[in-house]
């Protein structure tokens, strides 16, 4: 990164794109992750990082300064900055043939989602399922609540990204607008 990115405004999260090529994927998003707070915090050992209670990684200094989260599938990671004081959620799905997509639906998705997935025909199935998904899970993750525990209310607003053919994806924020999205190449 050959200059300090400015951190977002108010109303706006920076997602990064970060390629994956083979071998240790999660490591390779996980150091990416490192090196972009790093840039953006000027120093990589202001970029140690912490869990809250609920697991979710936060910055260990400065804990208000910005918030983030990483999600990767396939050979594509993505990392969502926001400002402080607006916690934000991201998940990144590679779209794969799964059996039963309308079972997993209900049992994880909320009902007007899993309606959606079941009423959807064959061949629409798998892309309805997979932007329901990656909407819910950005909004778990905002929220920090996990996909097992109480769903988020209505100030955590999710929206889908257009990404590559053959994922989905979807960023969540707690805002009472819908911040803008200023996607990035790492």
């Amino acid at each position: 990164m050959p200059t300090r990115p400015e951190l977002p405004a108010h109303d706006e999260v920076h997602v990064w794109r970060i390629e994956l090529g083979g071998g240790d994927r999660r490591g390779g998003a996980r150091r990416a992750r490192g090196e972009i707070l790093a840039a953006y915090l000027e120093g990589a050992d202001e970029a140690e990082l912490t869990l809250d209670p609920n697991g979710k990684p936060r910055l260990a200094r400065e804990p208000g300064r910005l918030s983030f989260n990483l999600s990767h599938s396939g050979d594509l990671a993505l990392l969502a900055i926001a400002p402080g004081g607006v916690e934000v959620g991201i998940d990144v799905e590679r779209l794969r043939p799964r059996r039963d997509l309308a079972r997993l639906a209900r049992r994880w998705l909320p009902a007007a989602d899993a309606d959606a997935v079941a009423a959807a025909e064959d061949p629409d199935r798998e892309r309805v399922f997979y932007a329901a998904w990656t909407r819910h899970e950005a909004r778990v993750k905002c929220a920090g609540t996990g996909l097992a525990g109480p769903a988020p209310g209505p100030e955590v607003l999710a929206r889908p990204l257009e990404i590559d053919d053959g994922y989905a994806a979807a960023v969540a924020v707690t805002s009472v607008t819908t911040p803008g999205i200023s996607l990035r190449r790492w």
